[in-house]
Protein backbone atom coordinates (compact mmCIF):
# COMPACT_ATOMS: atom_id res chain seq x y z
CA UNK A 1 0.00 0.00 0.00
CA UNK A 2 2.88 2.67 0.83
CA UNK A 3 4.47 1.61 -2.47
CA UNK A 4 1.49 2.71 -4.17
CA UNK A 5 0.69 5.68 -2.93
CA UNK A 6 4.39 6.53 -3.69
CA UNK A 7 3.89 5.76 -7.01
CA UNK A 8 0.71 8.00 -7.10
CA UNK A 9 2.75 10.88 -5.56
CA UNK A 10 5.81 10.58 -8.30
CA UNK A 11 3.12 10.26 -11.21
CA UNK A 12 1.36 13.58 -9.71
CA UNK A 13 4.37 15.40 -9.21
CA UNK A 14 5.43 14.21 -13.30
CA UNK A 15 2.21 15.96 -14.47
CA UNK A 16 2.39 18.73 -12.69
CA UNK A 17 6.47 19.32 -14.32
CA UNK A 18 4.55 18.29 -17.51
CA UNK A 19 1.80 20.88 -17.21
CA UNK A 20 3.93 23.56 -15.85
CA UNK A 21 6.13 23.05 -19.55
CA UNK A 22 2.83 23.18 -21.11
CA UNK A 23 2.46 26.85 -19.23
CA UNK A 24 5.27 28.18 -20.32
CA UNK A 25 5.83 27.12 -23.50
CA UNK A 26 2.04 28.51 -24.32
CA UNK A 27 2.89 31.79 -22.91
CA UNK A 28 6.01 32.04 -25.38
CA UNK A 29 3.75 31.32 -28.06
CA UNK A 30 1.31 34.13 -27.30
CA UNK A 31 4.27 36.35 -26.51
CA UNK A 32 5.39 35.54 -29.74
CA UNK A 33 2.69 35.76 -31.70
CA UNK A 34 1.66 39.18 -29.48
CA UNK A 35 4.65 40.76 -30.99
CA UNK A 36 4.25 40.05 -34.40
CA UNK A 37 1.05 41.44 -34.43
CA UNK A 38 2.52 44.55 -32.77
CA UNK A 39 5.31 44.71 -35.08
CA UNK A 40 4.88 48.47 -37.54
CA UNK A 41 4.05 47.73 -40.74
CA UNK A 42 7.46 49.37 -43.03
CA UNK A 43 7.73 49.55 -46.99
CA UNK A 44 10.57 46.79 -48.16
CA UNK A 45 11.90 47.65 -51.55
CA UNK A 46 14.50 45.17 -52.74
CA UNK A 47 15.90 43.26 -55.57
CA UNK A 48 19.26 42.57 -57.58
CA UNK A 49 21.45 44.70 -60.21
CA UNK A 50 22.72 43.32 -63.02
CA UNK A 51 24.97 44.47 -66.08
CA UNK A 52 22.13 45.37 -68.79
CA UNK A 53 24.62 43.70 -71.83
CA UNK A 54 26.31 40.55 -69.77
CA UNK A 55 23.01 40.16 -67.44
CA UNK A 56 26.20 39.91 -64.35
CA UNK A 57 25.63 41.22 -61.09
CA UNK A 58 27.06 44.30 -60.88
CA UNK A 59 28.71 45.38 -57.25
CA UNK A 60 28.73 48.83 -55.30
CA UNK A 61 25.89 50.38 -57.69
CA UNK A 62 24.51 53.10 -55.37
CA UNK A 63 20.85 53.19 -55.22
CA UNK A 64 18.83 56.08 -54.18
CA UNK A 65 15.54 56.59 -53.78
CA UNK A 66 13.55 59.33 -54.75
CA UNK A 67 9.95 59.59 -54.04
CA UNK A 68 7.25 62.66 -54.57
CA UNK A 69 5.12 62.91 -51.29
CA UNK A 70 1.66 63.83 -50.53
CA UNK A 71 0.79 66.64 -48.15
CA UNK A 72 -2.09 68.25 -47.58
CA UNK A 73 -3.95 65.60 -49.50
CA UNK A 74 -1.86 66.98 -52.27
CA UNK A 75 0.88 65.47 -54.78
CA UNK A 76 4.08 67.50 -54.22
CA UNK A 77 5.04 66.98 -58.13
CA UNK A 78 8.76 66.95 -57.32
CA UNK A 79 11.23 64.03 -56.58
CA UNK A 80 13.08 64.26 -52.96
CA UNK A 81 15.77 62.23 -52.44
CA UNK A 82 14.80 59.85 -49.49
CA UNK A 83 17.48 57.32 -48.83
CA UNK A 84 20.03 55.23 -50.63
CA UNK A 85 22.17 52.49 -50.45
CA UNK A 86 24.44 50.06 -51.92
CA UNK A 87 24.85 46.91 -53.78
CA UNK A 88 26.96 43.97 -51.86
CA UNK A 89 28.80 41.44 -54.15
CA UNK A 90 25.96 39.38 -55.29
CA UNK A 91 24.58 42.51 -56.83
CA UNK A 92 21.72 42.54 -53.74
CA UNK A 93 20.04 45.67 -52.36
CA UNK A 94 17.21 46.11 -50.16
CA UNK A 95 15.71 49.65 -48.77
CA UNK A 96 13.58 49.46 -45.75
CA UNK A 97 11.31 52.55 -44.35
CA UNK A 98 7.90 53.44 -42.41
CA UNK A 99 4.74 53.80 -43.93
CA UNK A 100 4.92 57.30 -46.00
CA UNK A 101 1.93 58.45 -48.00
CA UNK A 102 3.62 58.66 -51.76
CA UNK A 103 2.67 59.69 -54.80
CA UNK A 104 5.65 58.10 -57.04
CA UNK A 105 8.73 55.88 -56.43
CA UNK A 106 12.24 56.37 -58.09
CA UNK A 107 15.20 53.97 -57.97
CA UNK A 108 18.18 56.02 -59.46
CA UNK A 109 21.05 53.84 -60.07
CA UNK A 110 24.59 54.81 -60.42
CA UNK A 111 27.76 53.82 -60.39
CA UNK A 112 31.25 54.81 -62.77
CA UNK A 113 31.97 53.14 -65.75
CA UNK A 114 28.49 52.73 -66.37
CA UNK A 115 25.33 55.45 -67.50
CA UNK A 116 22.68 56.39 -64.74
CA UNK A 117 19.54 54.30 -64.94
CA UNK A 118 16.12 55.39 -63.74
CA UNK A 119 13.03 53.48 -63.26
CA UNK A 120 9.78 54.87 -62.07
CA UNK A 121 7.23 53.15 -60.21
CA UNK A 122 3.54 53.87 -58.14
CA UNK A 123 3.20 52.57 -54.46
CA UNK A 124 0.47 49.90 -53.95
CA UNK A 125 0.06 50.93 -50.49
CA UNK A 126 0.88 53.02 -47.96
CA UNK A 127 3.18 50.36 -46.75
CA UNK A 128 3.29 47.55 -48.99
CA UNK A 129 6.71 44.80 -50.15
CA UNK A 130 8.41 45.62 -53.82
CA UNK A 131 10.80 43.33 -56.13
CA UNK A 132 12.53 45.36 -58.13
CA UNK A 133 15.45 43.37 -60.10
CA UNK A 134 17.44 46.46 -62.34
CA UNK A 135 20.01 46.76 -64.80
CA UNK A 136 22.75 49.12 -65.46
CA UNK A 137 24.34 50.36 -68.46
CA UNK A 138 27.50 50.23 -69.15
CA UNK A 139 28.71 53.12 -70.61
CA UNK A 140 30.02 54.08 -74.30
CA UNK A 141 29.42 56.72 -76.44
CA UNK A 142 29.03 57.80 -80.30
CA UNK A 143 30.70 61.62 -81.24
CA UNK A 144 28.70 62.37 -83.87
CA UNK A 145 29.38 65.12 -86.89
CA UNK A 146 27.56 65.66 -89.66
CA UNK A 147 28.05 67.96 -92.40
CA UNK A 148 26.79 69.34 -95.59
CA UNK A 149 30.08 69.34 -97.43
CA UNK A 150 28.82 69.08 -100.74
CA UNK A 151 25.59 70.72 -100.93
CA UNK A 152 27.02 74.14 -101.87
CA UNK A 153 28.12 72.64 -105.38
CA UNK A 154 26.27 69.78 -106.08
CA UNK A 155 22.71 69.88 -103.75
CA UNK A 156 20.34 72.35 -103.22
CA UNK A 157 18.44 73.84 -99.99
CA UNK A 158 16.16 70.69 -100.41
CA UNK A 159 18.78 68.77 -99.05
CA UNK A 160 17.65 66.51 -96.30
CA UNK A 161 19.85 63.59 -93.98
CA UNK A 162 18.54 61.55 -91.55
CA UNK A 163 20.49 59.18 -88.99
CA UNK A 164 19.02 56.88 -86.75
CA UNK A 165 20.82 54.53 -84.18
CA UNK A 166 19.19 51.19 -84.33
CA UNK A 167 19.80 48.57 -81.22
CA UNK A 168 19.79 50.65 -78.34
CA UNK A 169 18.33 49.08 -75.60
CA UNK A 170 15.03 50.40 -74.69
CA UNK A 171 15.69 49.95 -70.80
CA UNK A 172 18.98 52.51 -71.01
CA UNK A 173 17.24 55.68 -69.73
CA UNK A 174 20.09 57.79 -70.03
CA UNK A 175 20.69 56.65 -74.15
CA UNK A 176 20.25 58.77 -77.38
CA UNK A 177 17.08 57.99 -79.12
CA UNK A 178 15.91 55.53 -81.04
CA UNK A 179 14.23 58.18 -83.26
CA UNK A 180 15.63 59.85 -86.40
CA UNK A 181 17.91 62.81 -86.14
CA UNK A 182 17.10 64.54 -88.79
CA UNK A 183 19.32 67.88 -90.77
CA UNK A 184 17.79 69.83 -93.83
CA UNK A 185 19.06 72.88 -95.89
CA UNK A 186 22.44 73.57 -96.95
CA UNK A 187 24.16 75.01 -93.70
CA UNK A 188 24.51 71.65 -91.58
CA UNK A 189 27.52 71.53 -89.55
CA UNK A 190 26.47 69.60 -86.24
CA UNK A 191 28.25 67.60 -83.41
CA UNK A 192 26.60 65.63 -80.54
CA UNK A 193 27.10 63.30 -78.22
CA UNK A 194 24.85 59.85 -77.57
CA UNK A 195 25.36 57.52 -75.18
CA UNK A 196 25.02 53.85 -76.24
CA UNK A 197 25.17 50.49 -73.68
CA UNK A 198 28.98 49.19 -73.89
CA UNK A 199 28.96 45.96 -75.45
CA UNK A 200 25.80 46.09 -77.03
CA UNK A 201 26.18 45.65 -80.76
CA UNK A 202 24.28 48.86 -82.76
CA UNK A 203 23.92 50.00 -86.09
CA UNK A 204 23.98 53.86 -87.56
CA UNK A 205 21.80 54.00 -90.46
CA UNK A 206 22.06 57.14 -92.68
CA UNK A 207 19.71 58.42 -95.50
CA UNK A 208 20.09 61.33 -97.41
CA UNK A 209 17.54 62.69 -100.06
CA UNK A 210 19.56 65.68 -102.43
CA UNK A 211 17.67 66.20 -106.34
CA UNK A 212 15.70 63.78 -105.59
CA UNK A 213 18.20 60.68 -104.99
CA UNK A 214 18.37 58.64 -102.24
CA UNK A 215 21.35 57.43 -100.40
CA UNK A 216 21.55 54.93 -97.71
CA UNK A 217 24.13 53.89 -95.75
CA UNK A 218 24.28 51.42 -92.34
CA UNK A 219 27.59 50.15 -90.51
CA UNK A 220 27.54 47.91 -87.57
CA UNK A 221 29.66 49.12 -83.99
CA UNK A 222 30.20 47.53 -80.82
CA UNK A 223 31.94 49.97 -78.23
CA UNK A 224 34.04 48.97 -75.41
CA UNK A 225 33.51 50.61 -71.55
CA UNK A 226 34.79 53.76 -71.37
CA UNK A 227 35.42 54.32 -75.16
CA UNK A 228 33.88 57.06 -77.97
CA UNK A 229 32.89 55.74 -81.30
CA UNK A 230 33.45 58.64 -83.75
CA UNK A 231 31.29 58.72 -86.63
CA UNK A 232 32.02 61.44 -89.34
CA UNK A 233 29.35 61.89 -91.92
CA UNK A 234 30.00 64.47 -95.14
CA UNK A 235 27.49 64.30 -97.09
Amino acid sequence: MTTKLILIGLTAKKMNGIKNIFFIVLIFIVFVIGASSCKKAENHIYGKITDMSSGEAVSDVTVDLYLTKIRSGNFSGTFEKYMSTVTDAEGNYSLEFEPLAVGEYSLRLSKNGYHPNTTDFMPEEIASEYEKNLTIPKAGYINFKIRNAYGGATGDENDVARVLVDGINPLCSECCSSDYYSFEGLDVNENFLCNIVAGDEITINCYRVRKGETYYRSRKYICEQGDTINFTWNY
